[in-house]
């Protein structure tokens, strides 16, 4: 590892302690407070935008909680995607769910989609999502975004980039996070994968609007 890449690896990792404590300092009743405040901007923005499918998450520990969102997409008639984690192959699998029936505890211990053994459908291949919701440690208003270094939705976007036929209408990439997550500048790695829009309980914000085709 070169010296600017080690230096940058250690600021993401104070990075993450740093922001990992502020987020598990909140009270459960104010996170709660202000993940519902958050999926309700998210909710207002399908119904305008029409997107009509969606990538998100089950919340895992003191992540914002948008199962509200989830609920409310399933409400609208909205097509939900969730992940099942790959773990041999550092890769996401995404799968239409549409019950919280569907989920098991899977890797890490987060709720996956149930997947029967045998059915082939592990390596399914879906079509791209018009919206794909992220989780984060910290992110910035340019619409940087530090994960736990793992690197599956960085692995994932770009995936998607180098398929020629999602060229003309990418997903629209938004993080979700409370105001005490965003910092004046996250560290960045070349493969990093950048968000076009942060949700907060504060309201919603456009980092990078020429990506986003909905405008």
């Amino acid at each position: 590892m070169t010296g600017n890449r080690a230096l940058l690896a250690a600021l993401k990792r104070e990075l993450r302690a740093e922001r990992a404590a502020v987020r598990e300092g909140l009270a459960e009743d104010e996170r709660a407070s202000m993940s519902a405040r958050v999926c309700s901007y998210a909710l207002d923005w399908l119904r305008e935008e029409k997107a009509a499918s969606l990538l998100a998450y089950v919340p895992f520990r003191s992540e914002l909680d948008c199962r509200p969102l989830i609920a409310g997409a399933w409400a609208l008639g909205r097509e939900v995607l969730l992940p099942r984690v790959i773990a041999e192959a550092g890769t996401m699998s995404l799968h239409t769910v549409g019950s919280w029936e569907e989920l098991v505890p899977g890797a890490y211990g987060i709720l996956e989609p149930l997947i029967p053994e045998g059915n082939g459908q592990e390596r399914e291949v879906l079509p791209v999502p018009d919206v794909v919701f992220v989780p984060g440690l910290a992110f910035d208003r340019q619409g940087g975004r530090l994960g736990y270094g793992k690197g599956y939705y960085d692995r994932m976007q770009a995936s998607w980039k180098r398929e020629s036929g999602f060229a003309l209408k990418p997903p629209v990439w938004i993080g979700l996070a409370f105001s005490q997550q965003l910092v004046p500048e996250v560290p960045m790695d070349g493969h990093d994968a950048y968000m076009d829009m942060l949700i907060t309980e504060e309201g919603i914000f456009h980092c990078r609007k020429e990506n986003i085709p909905w405008n």
